[in-house]
């Protein structure tokens, strides 16, 4: 546009400008998308353990009352049989909040499979691990919340883990 007095532009934003805000507001994105990222795995953590929890209390009222755990769940069953009414209220049925589903293997444990393709298993060993620092004894061989076959997470629900 027009030069002001002493040969100066007028007033406006020079490229260089510009390209700094926008880099401002990219940081300031990735930054946001980052937190949002982290609070939705911790979110989904606090979930999946609470799922966990309350399956476990659902198999052990069923093995009080049966001197026994349910058969595992095999095929098409996807509920053991003697629990569709103790789950019917629970996420059973749901893919966990890291994909998967939940299984049952009639010895006393939870497991969550990616044998669903539907729900791809998406829970790093990484964020296994920081979940059981939080929520059982932070060591994944030992405790309720443990590593399975592939590495996939297995969660005990008899009274001695």
């Amino acid at each position: 546009m027009g030069w002001g007095r002493g040969g100066s532009r007028a007033s406006g934003f020079t490229l260089a400008e510009m390209m700094l805000v926008l880099l401002v507001i990219v940081l300031a994105g990735g930054l946001v998308f980052t937190w949002l990222g982290r609070e939705r795995r911790h979110r989904g953590g606090a979930r999946f353990m609470a799922d966990m929890q309350e399956f476990a209390a659902a198999f052990q009222g069923y093995q009080r009352l049966h001197r026994a755990w349910p058969p595992p769940t095999s095929g098409e069953i996807t509920v053991p049989r003697g629990m569709e009414e103790a789950l019917v209220e629970t996420n059973w049925a749901d893919p966990s909040p890291f994909g998967g589903r939940y299984d049952w293997n009639g010895r006393g444990a939870v497991m969550l499979t990616a044998f669903a393709p539907a729900f791809p298993l998406e829970l790093t060993r990484a964020e296994l691990l920081a979940l059981d620092r939080q929520f059982d004894d932070g060591n994944l061989a030992t405790g309720r919340l443990r590593t399975g076959f592939n590495g996939w997470p297995v969660y005990l629900v008899g009274d001695n883990p």
